[in-house]
């Protein structure tokens, strides 16, 4: 059951975290979308990688630490500030640059913060 629990975890957070690369790539840049494909997946696969750990209790380097847990709390809140305003207000055009500028950033910096202090405690 751990193991199913795990792999949902991991799973979803790769999604998020490829969701939000993805679109703020698509967004705020003229990269090549093969380009933004390839830094998604790379980012993806490191917090879906790093989640696992997480979630099984394994040690991870602050340098990991730091980057996933950008990702991964910059990922959801760049999701709920992003979603959020169209799922509440459906008719304002200014509700997805919340997530853009405010929840998704903020997120990053809360999250880097965040994964510094987990991986500080583990040694």
């Amino acid at each position: 059951m751990t193991q199913i629990l795990k792999l949902i975890v991991s799973f979803l957070m790769f999604l998020v975290v490829l969701f939000f690369i993805t679109t703020i790539l698509s967004i705020t840049t003229q990269y090549p979308i093969w380009f933004s494909v390839i830094f998604s997946l790379a980012c993806a696969l490191l917090v879906g990688w790093s989640t696992w750990k997480l979630v099984s209790g394994e040690k991870m380097r602050v340098g990991v630490a730091v980057t996933s847990g950008a990702l991964m709390l910059g990922g959801l809140c760049f999701i709920i500030g992003f979603l959020g305003p169209m799922a509440f207000a459906k008719d304002t055009s200014q509700g997805p640059f919340i997530g853009i500028f405010i929840t998704g950033p903020l997120g990053m910096i809360m999250g880097a913060i965040g994964g510094y202090l987990y991986a500080s405690r583990e040694k």
